[in-house]
């Protein structure tokens, strides 16, 4: 059993949630519920949840504040929020899971199988990588966990993405080489927007660094820092409708 409790400052967001667990996650033994970050912080300390189905928005301290409480949280989280399309990115970018409001049952049981199957990440490097992505949430700037910490880019500065297994190498404008713990799909899902494609199963390109597009040898990009790039046939026909729009 994954024990778990709710911080929530809507009773009635407390009530529905702690009913569609017990409908639908028998695998969750629910602790109890509480209404605001104080109430939550004494819950967490008498009962040791395993995880956390916390509430951002709430009246006085929100759901980092709580956060902020506990140096080497013990605990997982699955954030319970309203918030906009770009921070759901970051959410998705940072490893924490998210049920958005009003809460789907088939969302909370596919988050809460996400969670038994990925236990044990660090909530303390996740939270810098989610800190880091909503303090910067202007579409000119993305975070980029790195194996040094953070590196804060402009999404220009990314000249390509190369699948490698389950992470992603990321090359810069600078010539530097990033290798990040992600998939290229969850890439290719926080660049949305920023002139990104997918050319190939293993390689998302900035179409602004693509300098041409040859048809010869089946097909592929000449990239500004020097790669040579096949573009997969099935993408070839979206990737020139994008890439004439440049």
């Amino acid at each position: 059993m994954i024990t778990a409790i709710i911080i929530d400052d809507e009773k009635n967001a407390q009530e529905v949630l702690a009913w569609q667990i017990k409908q639908y996650c028998p695998q969750i033994e629910l602790l109890g519920c509480a209404g605001n970050v104080a109430d939550g912080i004494k819950m967490i300390h008498e009962t040791g949840p395993q995880l956390l189905f916390l509430d951002i928005e709430m009246p006085v301290q929100n759901g980092f504040d709580l956060l902020e409480a506990f140096e080497n949280p013990n605990f997982d989280i699955i954030f319970t929020t309203a918030y906009n399309q770009y921070a759901i990115k970051a959410f998705k970018f940072s490893a924490f899971d998210y049920l958005l409001k009003p809460i789907d049952a088939d969302d909370l049981k596919n988050a809460v199988i996400r969670y038994a199957g990925k236990k044990g990440h660090s909530v303390k490097e996740q939270l810098k990588v989610l800190a880091a992505q909503l303090q910067y949430k202007s579409p000119n700037r993305i975070a980029i966990p790195s194996n040094d910490g953070l590196m804060i880019v402009k999404p220009e500065q990314i000249v390509r993405c190369e699948s490698e297994s389950n992470y992603t190498k990321v090359f810069l404008d600078t010539k530097q080489k990033i290798v990040v713990a992600k998939t290229l799909k969850d890439m290719e899902d926080v660049l949305a927007g920023f002139g990104f494609y997918r050319i190939h199963h293993s390689h998302l390109v900035n179409l602004t660094h693509v300098q041409s597009y040859i048809r010869s040898d089946g097909g592929y990009v000449m990239m500004s820092d020097g790669t040579h790039i096949t573009v997969a046939r099935n993408r070839r026909s979206g990737f020139i409708d994008q890439f004439s729009k440049i």
